[in-house]
């Protein structure tokens, strides 16, 4: 047995011991697809295993996330800060070794994968921010920015729609620096791919733009060496490399469904060691293999001096461009701050207007915002005006996505993951149900992805149900580490943009097509989520809060309840997530505890109101699908009018003064 195949043999079953003790994971593209990562970590990839976040590194993104535990197997080898008992450690709880990869959590994972088709769609994203990069930052004679972006895919992946969504992109926008390389091993979980993937893989990635290569044998880790640098030849077209392997190779469940999650057993792990010739004891690598890979770790030194030199020349003779880019890597909001300050508007505005103004004043101060939008940005304004799109060229700052919002989700991840870019990406509120698993990767992850949506509720009108949201907003503050901001004026915009730029969290902008009251308010305020916009002028009776458009509406009925004799407080909570963050006595101010009625005005489902308005007040709200017709015939059906709202709080004031708690 040659020494490379000793090395790919002995990782193989690093992997399988990893799942055997943990008696959890997937030992079928562990033991198939090892001799691609190898391929890729001992003689192709360009990283510093000690700096993983380099941004001039080689980026590689397994999409097939099930295969973390050849993967941090790798990873370990190749002197990433994975110990042995991290290994050790696979699936158990508080290691840096979980189930799927996790971007931020282990070391040399540039993206969070396991959800299929998510990772190769990123990948898309990363591959488009080396362009936007270099295009920026490359002179005639220093190239900084010309870094490959590699993918390991199965066929679970290539099913899911996404890929076809953001790959279709990658064709189309020429990123000739993504390279998919695809575990072709014909089996998922239940069965054979026969029943349901029958196509010509590779025409079909030829109509996508690609340039296509086959590697017969999946163990000739020379040939796919040799088909990937073929791949980095190409010029003007992405390429797709299919590498045909066998999944649980070498052990008894080879070719069978059974090896995808299934833990092979001390009986067939000892056959295995047998099969593939590995003496070693479990977690142990022979001498000789570590001396190997000790030998071949030693080029990331020379890839470690290149990349340091590299920018050291750059920084000499360019220090303004070199200044810009480590403004791009650490960004802050005091020029956000300064640039807003002057922004004011003298007339009613609809919400997407509004962001429009804020987002190009910030484009002023900030040109490392990419803009994009689902064939939308018409009607999302989310577009830098004084910038073309980058379909026609590079140094442009708008993307059109075309009508794919879940691969401009996944893209846009990609994008922020690569350093220095902050995606802005738009679609219709309604149809962020599209883009929630991409929403939800951007939080595991922690990624400065802001994402606007417009037409944000029933106000939407003739379209009908299908276009008017509903149960959009809570399913978006549900998601952890997430900030949902719907504002009701300028200010609140403002804010909303200032902390999507502080966070290191996606933040979402729900904005409204119809125009909104003029209300003046402060932006120091606006950023803590919620306050009270106007106050009672007399002893308390309740307090509404409301967001977006329905702040007016709750200005409204306090002027209704006023002529009536009550005085309520009227609270604009542009954000719950932020005014749940704020201190205790400063939520208890808002909103005093010892204040029986507590309303909410949000055209969108009550859902999560309930914890502000208790068991003694009401929520107004829309728990329907909406319906068809002008949007104030619409808010009447709804009973969103200030005088249905008055009436009924009255009543509720009314009764909560006979009630005890």
């Amino acid at each position: 047995m040659d020494l490379e195949t000793k090395n790919v043999n002995e990782l193989r079953l690093l992997a399988v011991d990893m799942i055997e003790r943990a008696n959890s994971g997937h030992p079928g593209i562990a033991l198939g697809s090892a001799p691609i990562l190898y391929a890729l970590y001992s003689k192709v990839l360009n990283v510093v295993p000690e700096d993983d976040k380099n941004i001039l590194r080689d980026r590689f993104i397994m999409s097939a996330g099930h295969g973390s535990s050849i993967y941090y197997a790798m990873l370990h080898a190749f002197g990433y800060k994975i110990s042995l008992n991290d290994l050790k450690s696979f699936r158990k709880l508080d290691s840096i070794t979980p189930g799927h990869p996790e971007y931020g959590a282990v070391p040399g994972v540039d993206a969070t994968t396991g959800p299929l088709g998510q990772g190769v769609s990123m990948a898309v994203g990363m591959a488009l921010a080396e362009r936007i990069m270099a295009k920026r930052f490359n002179k005639a004679d220093i190239t900084l920015f010309d870094n490959y972006t590699y993918t390991l895919v199965g066929e679970g992946c290539l099913m899911e729609g996404v890929s076809y969504e953001a790959l279709s992109l990658a064709g189309t926008l020429k990123l000739n620096k993504l390279i998919v390389l695809y575990d072709c091993n014909g089996i998922t979980l239940d069965s054979s791919t026969k029943s349901v993937m029958d196509q010509n893989i590779l025409g079909y990635f030829k109509s996508l733009n690609f340039s296509t290569i086959e590697v017969e044998d999946g163990n000739d880790v020379e040939g796919i060496i040799q088909a990937i640098n073929v791949a980095k030849q190409s010029k003007d077209k992405p390429t797709f490399i299919k590498i045909n392997t066998h999944i649980g190779y070498g052990s008894a469940l080879q070719d069978s469904n059974k090896a995808h999650g299934s833990v092979l057993g001390a009986d067939n792990v000892k056959l295995l060691r047998e099969t593939l010739g590995v003496t070693s004891e479990p977690f142990e690598l022979d001498k000789n293999v570590l001396r190997d890979l000790k030998f071949l770790s030693k080029r990331f030194d020379g890839v470690k001096k290149s990349f340091k030199e590299r920018m050291k020349v750059y920084s000499k003779a360019y220090p303004g461009d070199y200044k810009v880019l480590n403004e791009f890597l650490n960004m802050d909001t005091i020029k956000a701050e300064q640039v807003l300050a002057d922004l004011n508007i003298s007339e009613d505005m609809s919400g997407r207007d509004m962001g429009g103004l804020v987002l190009n004043k910030l484009a002023e101060v900030y040109s490392n915002l990419i803009c994009g939008a689902a064939d939308v940005c018409g009607s999302t304004k989310v577009n830098i005006k004084n910038s073309g799109f980058i379909n026609d060229d590079f140094a442009n700052k708008n993307i059109k996505y075309g009508i794919r919002e879940f691969g401009m989700g996944c893209i846009s991840n990609g994008l922020a993951l690569y350093g220095g870019l902050v995606p802005v990406n738009s679609t219709f509120l309604v149809f962020s149900d599209y883009m929630k698993s991409a929403m939800r990767l951007s939080a595991l992850m922690g990624q400065k992805v802001i994402s606007v949506f417009t037409h944000d509720s029933i106000a939407v009108g003739e379209d009908g149900a299908t276009h008017q949201s509903s149960e959009q907003m809570w399913g978006i503050r549900n998601i952890p580490h997430t900030y949902l901001f719907r504002p009701a004026n300028l200010a609140e915009t403002k804010a909303a943009y200032l902390t999507a730029l502080s966070k290191n969290n996606p933040t979402t902008i729900v904005l409204s097509r119809q125009k909104l009251k003029n209300i003046a308010s402060d932006v120091d305020m606006a950023k803590r989520g919620g306050y009270i916009l106007s106050p009672e002028g007399g002893t308390l009776n309740g307090v509404i809060i409301a967001t977006g458009s329905e702040v007016g509406l709750a200005l409204d009925v306090q002027a209704e309840l006023k002529s009536k004799g009550y005085n309520v407080r009227v609270v604009s909570m542009p954000s719950v997530e932020l005014f749940k963050e704020q201190p205790l006595k400063y939520r208890n101010d808002v909103i005093p505890t010892n204040i029986k009625s507590v309303f909410s005005i949000e055209a969108g489902a009550s859902g999560g109101w309930y914890e502000f308005t208790g068991r003694f007040g009401k929520c107004f709200a829309v728990d329907e699908f909406g319906a068809s017709a002008p949007y104030q015939e619409i808010y009447n059906k709804f009973g969103l009018t200030s005088e249905i709202i008055s009436k009924e709080i009255m009543q509720v004031i009314k009764n909560n003064k006979e009630k005890t708690i």
